[in-house]
Order: structure tokens, then sequence, then C-alpha cells
């Protein structure tokens, strides 16, 4: 009698079972140090010694550091006595961290039972592979300030980071002469430089009233340093490239070049520039329809605070960042015209000759439609992130009471507004593409809270 989950076989295959059981651990030794001199010199340091069964055998422990200074430079005399500046720290650190593979044995090669050789039962190779399988490095150099100012109304935080991965992960795609799709290699170096700061301060302040606003914001120069050995680019996914020189995530795709006025047929651009009618994602791609990180990202808010009337407003925002809008790829497209589409679909596809502009953003209706520069969008946006009001009843009326020692009540709001040229449903749901996936919601939100 076969068991349950398992198959018969039978001449051309073994018996097979289905189902798995994987495990994985990860062991730290740890030990960090901190000494400070006279209140206004501190340096820190630490070291870790990791081992992970998720990395080949030869390189499964490796140790990692950092060290790190910071000055108290309010603390020296030249600034102790300094109205102006109420507090002004300087620190540097470096380090080195690092993660094994997302998966388990992944160094291993791997076999199925489930095939056939001439006629008989077979293993089949399934996953190559790789032995030299290693962590992947990030070291890290970062400095910045903290400063305070105007009786610390005005507050200032900057830092400087150089990030540097190296043995990045990458799947290199593999010839189908060897039998295997890819290959699991940890080869890749990208570099992430940038600046990140926050300013807020309190414009009003006094007993009654105080009025307070904020904003920060990042900056951040990515590129890919090295691919491997052999080669230096390697696609990425369907529709990018991983390529040295290049931001990691950008796109890979051919230049849209609209419609033909006279015939309604979609034209795309050569590399040397020319029009042409003829699609050929092999020869036409190029990289110059960005990347799917973006390269400024943050925020602004601002605080009103009355007596017992508070109220706040958040927003945020990402810009230089584009996305494959892949709704508009099936909502537009004559071969799904069986599901619901665009309204562009009737009011701006071309069906005359002449029509051009708006009226021809589409081709004529019964061609294909190919994957272009035109799916890949800009997903930059302003988002309202939060709005809140709220009423705090006055202590001396909940003294009165001599049980209640707080009332607030408040009202909210999430994700209220959102300003973008996204057309897909939401720009900040999903980081590869735009795929009908449900949208950030908008909230509204009443509540009181009663200390006792």
């Amino acid at each position: 009698e076969t068991p349950a989950g398992a198959t018969n076989g039978s001449a051309t295959f073994l018996p097979s079972t289905t189902g798995g059981k994987t495990k994985n651990a990860l062991a730290s030794i740890m030990g960090v140090a901190r000494y400070t001199y006279n209140d206004k010199y501190t340096l820190t340091g630490s070291y870790r010694y990791d081992g992970s069964t998720r990395v080949a055998p030869e390189n499964k422990w490796h140790g990692f550091y950092s060290f790190g200074a910071n000055w108290n430079v309010k603390g020296e005399e030249f600034l102790k006595n300094n109205e102006l500046i109420n507090d002004l720290r300087l620190r540097a650190s470096y380090g080195i961290t690092a993660s094994p593979f997302g998966g388990d044995f992944l160094y291993l090669p791997t076999y199925a039972v489930n095939t056939s050789y001439g006629g008989a039962a077979a293993l089949r190779a399934t996953t190559p592979g790789n032995d030299a399988f290693d962590w992947e490095y990030v070291k890290e150099f970062n400095t910045g300030f903290d400063l305070a100012m105007l009786k610390n109304r005005l507050r200032i935080t900057v830092d400087y980071y150089n990030r540097k991965t190296t043995n990045m992960f990458i799947n290199q795609p593999l010839s189908a002469t060897s039998g295997f799709s890819e290959l699991n290699l940890s080869a890749g170096v990208m570099q992430n430089r940038g600046v990140e700061f926050d300013v807020s301060g309190d414009v009003i302040k006094n007993q009654d009233f105080i009025w307070t606003i904020g904003v920060n914001a990042g900056y951040n120069k990515n590129k890919i340093l090295h691919v491997t050995d052999l080669v230096d680019s390697y696609p990425d996914g369907d529709t990018r490239i991983l390529k040295v020189g290049l931001p990691y995530g950008t796109y890979y795709a051919p230049d849209w070049a609209g419609v033909n006025p006279q015939t309604g047929e979609p034209q795309y651009y050569n590399l040397d520039g020319s029009i042409t009618t003829a699609y050929n994602v092999n020869t036409q791609s190029n990289t110059n329809s960005g990347s799917l990180y973006p390269t400024f990202t943050g925020g602004f808010n601002t605080s009103l605070s009355y007596k017992g009337i508070t109220a706040s407003a958040l927003f945020s925002f990402v810009s230089n960042v584009m996305r494959w809008n892949n709704e508009d790829f099936y909502n537009e497209n004559q071969r799904y015209a069986t599901s619901n589409q665009s309204v562009r679909m009737l009011d701006n596809r071309w069906q005359v000759p002449g029509d051009t502009g708006n009226d021809a953003i589409l081709q004529k209706f019964d061609l294909p439609r190919n994957f272009t520069s035109k799916d890949i969008q800009d997903a930059s946006f302003l988002r309202l992130r939060n709005v809140n009001i709220g009423y705090a009843l006055p202590k001396s009326l909940l003294e009165k009471t001599k049980i209640i020692k707080g009332v607030k009540i408040f009202v909210q709001g999430q994700n209220l507004f959102t300003w973008t040229k996204w057309r897909g449903l939401d720009p900040e749901n999903n980081a590869v593409y735009g795929r009908f996936q449900y949208p950030n919601t908008r909230t509204y939100t009443a509540g009181l809270n009663v200390n006792f």
C-alpha cells in the first residue's frame, strides 16, 4: 500500500512524496565597549562573530566590527557660555555588517525524481548549488552633527553616509545548455552615498501658544560598481537590468515613439534614434527610463497647541522614481478587450488617418500592444499622511471629579490627499510594479481618551 502523500511510481517515474521541511540557525557572540572622557569625548566599539547555516560551510563563520566617536563641542570652554548655541555634537562611525542569503541550503545542488530518461526512471538536477556562497557584506562610513540653537527652539541634525555592499546576491542567468535557468552568486558590488537632514523649530512659543514646524529629507545616489568577473550586466527580472555604472533597479525597455498618424501603427525608437514600426525588445531596449528606487525622500510637518486645543499635519514625499504601470498594460490592450478597459481606449485611441495628440495616445485597436517606456511612469508623489485635531479638558474642571485625571477628544484622518502623475491606483503600493494592488486606505478616526 502506498502511503498518503506518495505516488506509486511507474516504469518511467520514480515514486515521490510531496511536502517539505527546512530549518536554519544563526549563532552569534557579541561584545560592546564604550568610554567617555570628561563628558566631552566618547569612543564606542563593537565586535560580533556570527555563524549561519544559510552560508556555504567554508564561509559559515565570520567576524564583524564597528567603531565610532562623538565630540560634545558644547562642553568646550570656547562654546560653553555661548547663548546662541545650546548644543553641538559631532560624530563619526565606521562598521561592517553582513547578512546571509534569504533561502536555506541554496549552496547545495538539488535533484527531482519526477522525470524520465530514455524511457526509464531518472533523477534530474534542478539547481546547481554554489559551494563558494558567502555573506553579503555592507561597509558603511557615517558622519554628522546635532545642533540646537536659540534656547533649543531650532534643532538641526545632518548626516552623510557612504555605504558599500560587496558580495551582493545576484541570480546569474544561465544558458539552457547547462540544464539550469540561473545560478545564485555572491559577487556584485553596489555603492550608496547620500545626505539626510532633519530640521525642526518652534516658530512661536509662549505660555499659551506653541507653533512648531519641521522638515526632513534624504538624497541617495546609488550605483552598481561590479557585477561579476565575466560580465558587466545581467537582466534583473522581466523589465530591469543590473549594469555597472547605473543605479540598482534601472529599467530596460524600448523607447515609445508615439502613434503613426496615417496608419495608427505603434512606433518605436531604434538605438540610433530612427523611428520604426517594427518592435524588437532585444535590439531596441535601453536604460533611458530611470530606476524604481527614488533619489529624494522626505516629509514635513506642523503642529499647533493653544491651551487645550492641538492640531497637527504630516506630509511625506518621494521624488525621482519610476515604476512599471502594469495596470495600463492590461487596461489598454486589445488582447484583454473582453475585460474592463480604460476610457482612453474609447476617447484617446487612433481611429482615422490624421489623428494626433490626445486623439492618438493609443494605437489602432487591432494592433498588438508591446511593453515600452510608455509603461514606465513617474511615481513621484506628495501625500498628506496624517491630520489630527484634539481637545483636552482643563485640569481645573477635572479636579472637581477627584477621579478623572485627563480627558482628550480627537479626530484624525490618514492618507487624505495624494498629488502625483502616476496613473495607477497608488504610487506607493508596490516597489516593483503597479498591478491592481489594493491602495492605501483613506481612514477617518474619532476617539475619546480618559485617564483615571
